[in-house]
C-alpha cells in the first residue's frame, strides 16, 4: 500500500471508529439520590446508567449543590427526584435545566423547619458558616418551641406526606411505573428493552417482599426507636412494631423533653432495639440508651455503598430487613 492510499484511508476511517466507540445513546439520566439511583439502573439496565447526583455521605435534607451538580443537572436530559418534601434545594436548581423532570410526589411540600439550601456558586465555605449559624441558633430555642416543631412535623408526616416513598416495597412499583414511560420517550428505540427490564424488576421485587415478610414476622411485637421519621414505609407494610423515633429532621437536635419520654420508655422495657443512622452521630442515641440492656443498631435511609445494577434496589431491601432481624432477634437469644 502507497503512503498516498495509506493516509486516505486513514483519514476516512478515524471518524468512523471513534464514532463506534461512542456510547449508543448520549442521553444523560440524572436521579437525585442513590435510592432512585438503584430503581433506575434496574429500568435501564443495558441501556444507559443513571447517575446520582448526591453523594452517598449527602443528605437530602440539607445539601449545597457544588458548581459540578449544576452543570450536571443542566446537562441532563432526565432528572429524577422525589419532590420538594425531600430535596428542597433542588426546586430552582431544576428551573434552569431544559430536562425532562419526573417528580414523583407531586403533592409534597417542604417541612416548615427546612432548611433552604443553595446552589454554590462561589463560595461554598460562606454557606457552610451560614448553616452552622441556623443550627446554633436552633439549638437556643427553648425545649417548648422544639417540640412544637416536632410535633408539627410530624403532624405532616401522619399526613401521609412521608417523603422516603421508596422504603415500601410495593410503592417502589408505582415509582417504577412513573419513571419508565419518561424512560421510553428518552430512549424509543429501547422501548422494548425498558418493559422487559420493568417486568423483571417487578417480579423481583414481588419475590423479595414475601421473603422479607416471611423473614421478619417472628419479631412484629419487638418495639424498637428509629433515628429519624423515615421508615414508616418500611415498617407500616411489613408490620414491624416501631414506637417512635428521636428527630423528624435530622439536621435538628431533639427536644430534651422528647428525649426523656424515650428514655423512660427505654426503662420501662418497651423497647428492645434503637436504631442510628451512619450518615449522622450517634452520640445522642448512646446517651440516651446508657447502660440500658437495649440492643443498638444501624438503619440507612439513603442505601449508601449499594452498588446500581439490575438486582441493586433488591439487594437494598435486604440489607434493611437483615438490619431490624439482627437487632430485634437478639433479645430473643439473651432471654
Amino acid at each position: 500500500m502507497n503512503e498516498t492510499l495509506r493516509k486516505t484511508l486513514t483519514t476516512l476511517t478515524l471518524p468512523t471508529l471513534l464514532a463506534s466507540a461512542l456510547p449508543a445513546t448520549a442521553a444523560d439520566v440524572v436521579t437525585s439520590i442513590k435510592p432512585l439511583q438503584l430503581i433506575t439502573a434496574a429500568l435501564t439496565e443495558g441501556v444507559t446508567e443513571p447517575v446520582q447526583l448526591l453523594p452517598d455521605d449527602g443528605t437530602p435534607h440539607h445539601y449545597a449543590l457544588k458548581p459540578s451538580d449544576m452543570r450536571r443537572l443542566t446537562e441532563a436530559d432526565v432528572v429524577i427526584w422525589v419532590g420538594p418534601g425531600l430535596e428542597q434545594f433542588l426546586q430552582k436548581p431544576l428551573s434552569r435545566t431544559d430536562a425532562e423532570i419526573v417528580t414523583l410526589l407531586l403533592d409534597s411540600e417542604p417541612h416548615e423547619h427546612g432548611e433552604h439550601a443553595a446552589v454554590v456558586e462561589e463560595e461554598e465555605h460562606h454557606d457552610e458558616h451560614e448553616h452552622e449559624h441556623e443550627h446554633e441558633h436552633e439549638h437556643e430555642h427553648d425545649e417548648h418551641d422544639e417540640r412544637d416543631a416536632e410535633d408539627t412535623a410530624a403532624h405532616d408526616h401522619g399526613a401521609g406526606s412521608d417523603p422516603h416513598i421508596w422504603l415500601d416495597p410495593l410503592h417502589t412499583l408505582e415509582l417504577a411505573e412513573q419513571i419508565l414511560p419518561v424512560l421510553q420517550k428518552q430512549f424509543p428505540q429501547h422501548q422494548d428493552q425498558l418493559l422487559s427490564n420493568y417486568e423483571a424488576f417487578a417480579a423481583s421485587v414481588r419475590n423479595k417482599e414475601a421473603e422479607i415478610a416471611a423473614q421478619l414476622a417472628p419479631f412484629s411485637e419487638r418495639g424498637f426507636f428509629v433515628f429519624h421519621d423515615a421508615y414508616g414505609g418500611f415498617v407500616e407494610h411489613f408490620g414491624l412494631k416501631q414506637l417512635g423515633y428521636f428527630t423528624v429532621d435530622p439536621a435538628r437536635k431533639p427536644g430534651a423533653r422528647h428525649l426523656a419520654e424515650i428514655r423512660e420508655r427505654l426503662e420501662a422495657s418497651e423497647a428492645v432495639c434503637v436504631f442510628s443512622e451512619p450518615q449522622f452521630t450517634s452520640a445522642v442515641v448512646d446517651a440516651i440508651v446508657g447502660d440500658l440492656p437495649v440492643r443498638q443498631g444501624e438503619l440507612d435511609p439513603m442505601a449508601r455503598g449499594i452498588e446500581p445494577g439490575k438486582d441493586g434496589y433488591i439487594h437494598y431491601l435486604q440489607t434493611l430487613a437483615d438490619a431490624f432481624q439482627r437487632c430485634l432477634e437478639k433479645k430473643d437469644q439473651e432471654i
